[in-house]
């Protein structure tokens, strides 16, 4: 009964780990952490979005994708990025899967 106890106990803790982080599309503006916002110490893709209470957060992206490299040459308005949103030490990150820009 005990190991049974033990057992029931091991997978409901574990349950959690197993499920899959959700995938979200942001939109907003794609620039530079470094050349731009001065919040990186090397050049690192950055999302900045505009919320629903009209404040600017800012999302650092994770890895940089075949979109075109660094934003470093200026900002590109109207950019989709979908990924898996994390924060870490208190810097919104989000894991690009796909980045392109919004078709007008």
């Amino acid at each position: 009964m005990k190991k049974l106890l033990i057992l029931i106990a091991s997978i409901a803790f574990s349950l959690p780990l197993l499920a899959k982080d959700k995938e979200v599309t942001l939109e907003g503006t794609g620039l530079c952490a470094k050349c731009s916002l001065g919040e990186a110490e090397k050049c690192t893709n950055a999302l900045q979005v505009k919320g629903k209470d009209g404040k600017v957060k800012t999302y650092l992206m994770t890895k940089n994708l075949e979109h075109g490299a660094y934003f470093c040459q200026g900002k590109t308005e109207n950019l989709l990025v979908t990924g898996v949103v994390k924060n870490e030490d208190g810097k919104l990150l989000i894991v690009p899967t796909a980045v392109k820009e919004k078709e007008t």
